[in-house]
């Protein structure tokens, strides 16, 4: 279902009539990752374009273009989200009904669980890899979110005046896909890597060398100087959480730098990923 030239008013009272959690999947049970109780955050707006609509443990962003609104994730399926989720966006100064896209970066329940229900209010494509589309599927069955366009290695997504570049970069999962893109503060671009899934969540040695191997091409990768992350926790171990970057980024003066500008912290973090990745494959090899 969806209803023509929605506002943010009937895009909540829809999302209340229609959003009894789960649509028919066995629900997630709730534990301290996904307890909205404790993980609800204020929403807010990180550069001229990208806004955090996320919750305390597991992000959702949206990139604004000049001809409409581009979600990352969607967090989970438990009562409540969808509204949490689309009131977030409400809240940062953006209409709902204005999505466009929807990016699954990575097939697990935190970053997709939410779709279901997104698509039954939202006028909006939905796309994630194939190899994550098969995990999402498995998992649903036949209450999974609808296939709308499947990502590939390469491809690239282009809104009004933005560009996504799109890369597969196994290791979480099977097809987690990372994006690079532009970002910008006060109208200064900067250029933003987006790893979906950096926490490596395999045992086979072929896909842990494949993992090491992104991380070393990423590394390369010239001009990167903001880090988007999926998780609060996600940084180099000198520096600061999402949250703790959102503080600074709240109280900063105007001679101050924008804290997520910051390509040697991208730089340690990936060193430190690759060290921690060489010795789970050294472990394995033994």
């Amino acid at each position: 279902m969806f209803i023509k030239n929605l506002n943010s008013l009937s895009i909540a009272i829809i999302a209340l009539l229609f959003l009894n959690s789960s649509f028919g999947q066995p629900p997630q049970r709730i534990n301290p990752r996904n307890d909205l109780s404790l993980m609800a955050r204020e929403p807010f707006q990180v550069f001229d374009n990208l806004f955090f609509v996320g919750q305390g443990e597991v992000a959702s962003y949206v990139i604004e273009t000049s001809d409409g609104l581009i979600l990352i994730d969607t967090m989970w399926d438990n009562d409540g989200y969808t509204e949490y989720l689309l009131d977030n966006i409400i809240k940062v100064g953006l209409e709902p009904k204005n999505i466009k896209y929807v990016l699954i970066l990575q097939g697990h329940r935190d970053h997709y669980g939410g779709a279901p229900a997104l698509q039954k209010i939202l006028n909006a494509q939905f796309g994630a890899a194939e190899e994550d589309w098969l995990m999402i599927e498995r998992d649903f069955g036949e209450y999974a979110p609808r296939r709308d366009f499947v990502i590939k290695e390469g491809d690239e997504l282009i809104l009004g005046n933005t560009k996504l570049a799109f890369e597969i970069t196994p290791g979480h999962t099977p097809g987690t896909i990372s994006i690079i893109f532009s970002v910008f503060d006060n109208g200064t671009e900067y250029k933003a890597y987006f790893h979906g899934g950096p926490a490596l969540r395999t045992e086979d040695l072929d896909a842990m060398k494949e993992f090491l191997a992104d991380l070393e091409r990423i590394k390369l990768i010239p001009d990167i100087e903001v880090q988007v992350v999926n998780h609060y926790d996600i940084h180099a171990s000198t520096s600061d959480d999402l949250f703790a970057r959102a503080e600074r980024l709240k109280n900063r003066k105007d001679s101050e730098a924008h804290p997520w500008v910051a390509p040697d912290e991208f730089q340690l973090w990936l060193d430190e990923l690759i060290l921690d990745t060489k010795n789970r494959i050294e472990n394995a090899s033994n």
